[in-house]
């Protein structure tokens, strides 16, 4: 079994340890990720040839009214022709967030939030109107992965809670990417789907889900509640069954995994990590 123990970062966002969360490739040695402790802004981090940690670099994000984004959680691709990012909130009670941002190489990032993205999203998925009301730790809504899926040309949200035993729950809506303006309207009507987990009775939440070329998605699991003690778990799924696959990973009792990406690296893929407390890991990807 592999093991796995994160590296911590040298730098921080200000004072504080990066909160970092979802996480992508966005060139050579080069990736951008989100601390969910501040709204205003994404993070290129660099790596040199051999994984290592060169530096991280604070890019604004502007155009965007105040209060629009809160407790950014989950960041994906919409284009990676155009550099058109996607960035979702958890939409945790009082928060709000689902902003499409035009990455560029340099100077800051010009984005636009859909207005009112979590009261449509709840008034479309009654099931989840209930949780929408209780805070993360008693069984709130709190929504950490996000991916683009381009067969589908859909979002996927991933649910870290509320949480089964037993299985996740995914959120897809269908999404007009280039849509102008960027408004609801782009948005197709969203569906609710369970995927089982192997062997665990465990209630776990998806932490992130990311693209994994042949594999479909990887997706991390881990404790739906800040307080819990399950453990963290590297999934497979093919994008049609409704059973993930378990892959042969531990994360050490330190980690707090919360971003994944797969990335080019002189041959071959592999799996960049980003953990809660202000790290990174590398992994082989999967064949």
């Amino acid at each position: 079994m592999k093991k796995v123990k994160p590296i911590p970062f040298r730098d921080k966002n200000g004072k504080r340890a990066f909160n970092s969360s979802g996480v992508l490739e966005a060139g050579p040695g080069r990736f951008v990720f989100i601390d969910n402790n501040d709204p205003t802004a994404l993070f290129d981090l660099f790596l040199d040839d051999e994984g290592g940690h060169e530096r991280i670099r604070r890019r604004p994000i502007v155009g965007m009214a105040k209060g629009l984004l809160s407790d950014p959680e989950g960041l994906t691709w919409l284009d990676r022709a155009t550099g058109t990012l996607l960035v979702a909130s958890s939409l945790c009670r009082g928060n709000d967030g689902l902003v499409r941002v035009r990455y560029r190489a340099d100077g800051d990032l010009p984005a636009e939030a859909i207005p009112g993205f979590r009261d449509w999203l709840i008034t479309r998925v009654p099931e989840l109107a209930d949780a929408a009301m209780r805070d993360p730790d008693d069984g709130g809504l709190n929504i950490e992965g996000a991916v683009w899926d381009p067969t589908t040309r859909a979002l996927l949200l991933g649910l870290r809670g509320p949480a089964n035993p037993g299985r996740v729950t995914l959120i897809r809506i269908p999404v007009r990417a280039d849509a102008k303006p960027w408004t609801t309207a782009a948005l197709g009507p969203p569906a609710r789907m369970h995927l089982r987990v192997p062997d665990s009775k465990h209630r776990l939440g998806i932490r992130d889900i990311s693209n994994a070329a042949s594999a479909g998605f990887l997706l991390l699991l881990g404790r739906s509640l800040s307080h819990g003690d399950e453990p963290f778990h590297l999934c497979t799924w093919n994008g049609r069954s409704d059973t993930l696959e378990l892959l042969d990973i531990k994360f050490h009792k330190s980690a707090k995994p919360e971003g994944l990406t797969t990335f080019t690296s002189g041959d071959g893929r592999r799996i960049l990590v980003v953990d809660d407390c202000g790290g990174y890991a590398i992994l082989d990807a999967i064949s």
